[in-house]
C-alpha cells in the first residue's frame, strides 16, 4: 500500500507516518505542497496511492481545496479516488470536510496509532499476503 502524506509542517508528516510504516508493504510518500501532491498523482502521474492524508491547513488555499480538486480531476480522468483522510485543527471545520469529499476527517495532532487503525478501516490489508 502507497499513502501520500501532505502537510507544509514536517512535524505533521512525519506523525502521520510514524505508525504507517510499521505495517507490512507500506510504502511513504511525502509532499509538503498541495501543488507538489497533485503534481505527483495527477499531472505526472509519477504516484499511485492507496490513501491520501492532507493536513487541512495547507497554504494559500488549504488541504479541503486540495482534495476537492484531486476529487474533480480524477473524476475527469475516470479514475477511481484514492481513500482520503484530512487533518482538521477545528471542530468548525466539518462542512469543509464534507464539502472536500474526505472519506474521514481527524484532529490534529493526530494519534498514529488511530490513523493506522483508520487507514486499516479505508483499505484493509491484502489476506494473501
Amino acid at each position: 500500500m502507497r499513502v501520500l502524506i501532505v502537510s507544509e509542517v514536517a512535524a505533521e508528516r512525519q506523525r502521520a507516518a510514524s505508525a504507517l510504516t510499521l505495517r507490512e508493504g507500506t510504502e511513504i510518500v511525502e509532499c509538503d505542497s498541495g501543488e507538489d501532491a497533485r503534481r505527483r498523482i495527477i499531472d505526472g502521474g509519477d504516484v499511485a496511492v492507496d490513501v491520501v492524508i492532507v493536513d487541512g491547513d495547507l497554504q494559500p488555499r488549504g488541504g479541503f481545496a486540495v482534495l476537492y480538486d484531486l476529487r474533480a480531476k480524477f473524476q475527469l480522468a475516470d479514475r477511481p479516488m484514492p481513500a482520503t483522510i484530512v487533518l482538521t485543527g477545528r471542530a468548525q471545520d466539518r462542512f469543509l470536510v464534507d464539502w472536500s469529499g474526505a472519506d474521514r476527517s481527524m484532529s490534529k495532532p493526530v494519534d498514529p496509532f488511530v490513523l493506522a487503525r483508520v487507514v486499516d478501516e479505508l483499505v484493509p490489508a491484502d489476506v494473501t499476503a
